[in-house]
């Protein structure tokens, strides 16, 4: 069994590869992050302006101990492009088998500083090229960023600068916000542009509110907040949907970023077409070791099935998603419950009373299911907290 895999010819020796994002904020970061077994990265965003980052720009969401969301504010790299040429030629020729991503932002009327940053990227020895067509906070409002991705006209004629530019060479990634109408219009347009892949998606606009108790935004930059992206566990069913949408339609190789915890997840994004993972928030939280938790759970979903490699499963349950008026009809199924597990907690029968069909019934003894109210929705089954209720399908010809 091995987690070797490929992307637009570009060897990687498993899924996980960096996200532009903090993590990737330095070339020695970059080092680090391959010596634990990262078999990429994607380098923090470049710009032909000077960066400032703002202090105290994270924001959490907590469940009990846990952080499910994140927010930031954190802009562009604060290096110069001249810096990172210098550090991408030095760590390639230290890791020579660990591909580098560049990524370039410009604005979308000015094609000499795409141009610009493709070629010094490249000619520093970048495999791939992302095109920051996403970042929601800080740019767009400079009509950069998710200001263009989410204008396909403007996304098509940059992709087109740097794909008629004879001097480059290596393939061209935009990366795309969830935050359209539709995700695969712009991709579709991209690809009639030349675009080689994408990447789906970047963080997601938002606003993380006040602490209650002293009434200051979050995140707290001197009294006063802006709209950042966030990012966390929260966003993986909208990157999900963005890659599901994308493979299916234009259908060009994608790279997933979004929600990715664990190799699990990871799993997910490559059943739908993706045969790499991008990692930022998780990463930022628990350090860049967690790779190689990941590549053993990747490693016993693939035992699970009896996979030998990523090519056995990348695309395998892409087409178990379709449009709604396409879904199977006339299925029909019932909740059962299962005594011997039953704890007469009585989530299920306040759930059906007030969520859903009043199908429910409780007194001392067990929930009573009435199979003639029972519409199948299954919304018991989901808050039972042990497992006690299982939807069966039944034939309502019987």
């Amino acid at each position: 069994m091995n987690l070797r895999t490929s992307y637009l010819g570009v060897n990687f020796e498993n899924p996980f590869i960096l996200a532009s994002a903090p993590p990737v904020a330095t070339g020695d970061m970059i080092r680090r992050a391959f010596d634990e077994g990262w078999s990429g990265a994607v380098i923090k965003t470049l710009c032909c302006d000077s960066v400032r980052n703002f202090p105290n720009r994270f924001a959490v969401l907590r469940s009990g101990n846990r952080i499910t969301g994140f927010e930031n504010l954190e802009l562009l790299s604060e290096q110069t492009p001249d810096d990172w040429y210098r550090d991408i030629t030095a760590i390639k020729a230290d890791y020579p088998n660990r591909p580098i991503i560049g990524s370039i932002m410009g604005d979308a009327c000015s094609p000499d500083k795409w141009i610009s940053l493709a070629k010094g990227c490249q000619d520093a020895g970048c495999d791939i090229l992302e095109l920051n067509f996403s970042c929601p906070h800080g740019y767009p409002e400079r009509g950069r960023g998710a200001a263009i991705g989410q204008n396909a006209d403007y996304a098509a004629q940059i992709t087109r600068w740097l794909v008629e530019c004879n001097e480059l060479s290596i393939p061209l990634v935009p990366k795309l916000t969830s935050a359209v109408a539709n995700i695969q219009h712009i991709g579709e347009e991209l690809a009639l542009a030349g675009a080689h892949g994408f990447c789906a998606i970047n963080t997601i606009p938002s606003f993380f509110g006040f602490d209650l108790k002293t009434l200051r935004p979050r995140p707290d930059i001197g009294g006063m907040t802006s709209y950042g992206g966030y990012s966390g566990p929260g966003i993986k069913p909208i990157a999900l949907r963005a890659v599901s949408a994308l493979c299916k339609s234009p259908g060009l190789p994608v790279m997933a970023c979004g929600g990715i915890t664990n190799g699990f997840d990871a799993a997910e994004f490559m059943l739908l077409g993706a045969p790499l993972v991008q990692l930022a928030t998780e990463v930022m939280l628990h350090g860049f070791g967690m790779v190689n938790k990941m590549q053993l759970e990747l490693r016993e979903f693939m035992e699970w099935h009896q996979f030998d490699c990523p090519d056995d499963f990348i695309g395998h349950c892409l087409e178990q998603v379709t449009d709604y008026g396409k879904l199977p009809a006339g299925l029909h199924s019932i909740a059962v419950l299962q005594p011997d597990r039953c704890t007469h907690c009585g989530a299920c029968t306040i759930a059906c009373r007030d969520g859903g069909y009043q199908a429910i019934s409780c007194s001392d003894e067990l929930p009573k299911i009435d199979p003639a109210k029972c519409v199948g929705c299954s919304l018991c089954s989901l808050v039972c907290p042990v497992g006690a209720i299982k939807m069966s399908n039944i034939d309502k010809k019987s």
